[in-house]
């Protein structure tokens, strides 16, 4: 999907709740997945707290059961791309899954563990990306990947080093991903400041008459 920088510019969705604050609801069916992705997440190494890495695993396939709505996809993930090349759907490119599950992942403020921003034929009509989730100070490769997109918004995950997509990481693109968040993040907080300061300024008016 090489239509990535042309879609830089493009702020990401604010969502209403993030895992780390309001978790997102997990669905009953993926209950099950969640819990068999934590424990495989937990044993990436000996100092990840098995805790931290259920978070990761609830976080994971409650984000992408909402994005999936959010999204409103349509049949297969090619299809959905070409109604956003389009403009009859707004997100819902592979790196658009990946940036909004990065930054809810992120709100969990993990200690123990550290995440990734994968790539595969990069620049490439067949250009793909997904979150990778690591124990602190592992190696990319021995990470775990999240991707959303593969299956229209159903979680797939696998160890990165036995998928078939050749992913290397790019932790450039993630800090770009996460700058895109916090600019949204901090407009948004000054357009709220701004409209309680307006509505301030007309209570105060109207009660000197």
């Amino acid at each position: 999907m090489p239509l990535r920088p042309l879609f830089a510019i493009v702020s990401l969705t604010v969502v209403a709740s993030f895992c780390g604050e309001l978790p997102a609801q997990l669905p009953p069916r993926d209950t099950l997945h969640a819990d068999v992705l934590g424990a495989r997440v937990a044993v990436l190494g000996p100092k990840v707290r098995p805790d931290e890495a259920q978070r990761v695993a609830q976080c994971a396939y409650a984000t992408a059961e909402r994005l999936r709505h959010d999204y409103r996809m349509i049949g297969p993930p090619l299809f959905h791309n070409f109604l956003v090349n389009v403009g009859i759907r707004k997100r819902g490119l592979c790196f658009q899954w990946a940036e909004d599950l990065l930054v809810n992942l992120d709100a969990l403020k993990l200690a123990t563990l550290e995440l990734h921003w994968g790539e595969a034929r990069a620049g490439s009509l067949r250009e793909h990306n997904c979150v990778v989730v690591t124990a602190r100070g592992q190696p990319f490769r021995d990470g775990i990947l999240l991707d959303c997109w593969r299956h229209s918004g159903r979680l797939f995950w696998s160890p990165v080093a036995t998928d078939h997509y050749p992913w290397v990481e790019d932790s450039r693109y993630a800090e770009i991903a996460r700058s895109k968040f916090a600019a949204k993040k901090t407009s948004r907080l000054v357009e709220e400041q701004s409209r309680s300061a307006n509505e301030k300024g007309s209570t105060i008016t109207a009660s000197t008459y």
